[in-house]
């Protein structure tokens, strides 16, 4: 729909008339109707206020204006990534030419980054396949964002373990930063879950525990809600593999017991293997500097 369509949609549904929609934000009703027929544009600021005098979210505005769907970048999107986990490489090589021809007519960033996307997941996200003129590419405009906004959090999302160690945390700022000033934003919490996650895996995957620290502290701020339970559990998780880097092996160690108890409760037994494995990994990389140490 067109936005004076979903404006009329919205205003019908909430029984508001035309006049009182006009009174409520100082227009007249004529430039109402000339809004809803398309014959009219209208200012952000002048959307705000009829949004706001609708009780409606932009949110919601666009996921009407979208006709009940998200967006079809993200819906192409999301299907890649069905794709991959699929193991359906073919289907991603077609679709990232189809976005390269589309990229070319109309210089759209989010499609050359998708492009770029398809490419790592042909190459099974390896970082010694990924051609590293991509990589940096992508470095180079998330870096050069001051500002991010959810497409920069997607991204980074996307491509964190193609990162090097330096440059991802590097960017950890800004990601903590958005997530903060997002908390009060009905966001898409899964992505943001994904993002705090993988970067905490990513951060003892290669030893920086400074950024642990401060990851860890921001993650357990953002998921305090009962209906958190799930990232509840892997922050004690990452908790005990904090206490095991600081030296409390016993007590980090019954703390990643006390996830894995409640993953296999739940019956999420991949899960539990996946971060049984991560745990043993850090034992092993504690237990090899203790053992230098007291060589030394």
């Amino acid at each position: 729909m067109e936005i004076g369509q979903v404006i009329k949609y919205i205003r019908t549904n909430k029984k508001i008339t035309q006049q009182e929609l006009a009174n409520a934000i100082g227009m007249t009703r004529p430039y109402i109707a000339r809004i809803e027929s398309g014959k009219n544009s209208i200012s952000s600021d002048k959307l705000t206020d009829i949004l706001e005098y609708c009780n409606v979210t932009y949110n919601e505005f666009f996921y009407i204006k979208n006709d009940y769907t998200k967006s079809s970048k993200m819906n192409e999107f999301n299907r890649v990534i069905e794709l991959y986990y699929a193991n359906n490489i073919e289907e991603i090589s077609k679709i990232k030419n189809r976005v390269n021809e589309l990229y070319k007519e109309n210089g759209d960033i989010f499609l050359r980054q998708f492009y770029i996307l398809c490419h790592c997941m042909e190459n099974n996200l390896d970082p010694n396949k990924v051609k590293k003129e991509y990589i940096k590419e992508i470095t180079d405009y998330l870096l050069s964002m001051e500002e991010w906004c959810y497409h920069e959090l997607v991204i980074l999302n996307n491509f964190i373990f193609l990162f090097p160690p330096e440059t991802a945390f590097l960017m950890t700022k800004n990601l903590l930063y958005r997530a903060d000033k997002y908390k009060g934003l009905n966001l898409d919490k899964n992505m943001l879950s994904y993002l705090f996650f993988n970067l905490l895996e990513f951060s003892f995957k290669y030893e920086g525990y400074q950024y642990s620290k401060i990851i860890l502290d921001a993650t357990q701020k953002y998921y305090r809600k009962v209906s958190d339970f799930f990232e509840q559990t892997l922050i004690i998780y990452y908790e005990g593999l904090l206490d095991i880097v600081e030296n409390s092996i016993d007590q980090g160690i019954e703390k990643c017991n006390r996830a894995f108890t409640i993953f296999q409760t739940l019956g999420h037994e991949s899960i539990y293997k996946k971060y049984k494995e991560d745990l043993d990994e850090l034992l092993k990389k504690v237990a090899s500097k203790d053992s230098v140490s007291e060589e030394v």
